[in-house]
């Protein structure tokens, strides 16, 4: 799996969403680990490239769930952190990830 070649010595994957979540007008994995959330991607039809997102766990500031939609329900994640991230996916998808995230915290 080319994703193990983005983890540093001493990562260890805690959790992977099965479902790609939108970030910006992108969607990737998302990959928890000990020390880094990591959005994943493989981008292209003929040949592949790799696009890889990382945020330092001991950088998040705090983290918002929320559901948007009526009939098409959306859970919406927002990670403050030097930067604020906003993912967005199918709601037991997101809903499984924050319980996930909230262990660190």
């Amino acid at each position: 799996m080319p994703l193990e070649n983005y983890l540093i010595p001493g990562e260890e994957i805690r959790y992977h969403t099965t479902r790609a979540l939108r970030y910006g007008a992108k969607r990737y994995e998302l990959i928890v680990t000990n020390k880094r959330l990591l959005l994943y991607a493989q981008r292209g039809v003929l040949i592949k490239n790799d696009d890889v997102v990382s945020f330092k766990l001991d950088e998040i500031q705090g983290i918002n769930y929320r559901e948007t939609g009526m009939v098409g329900k959306r859970g919406h994640i927002i990670v403050e952190s030097r930067t604020r991230i906003d993912l967005e996916g199918d709601t037991s998808e997101v809903r499984a990830l924050y319980q996930q995230l909230m262990q660190f915290f």
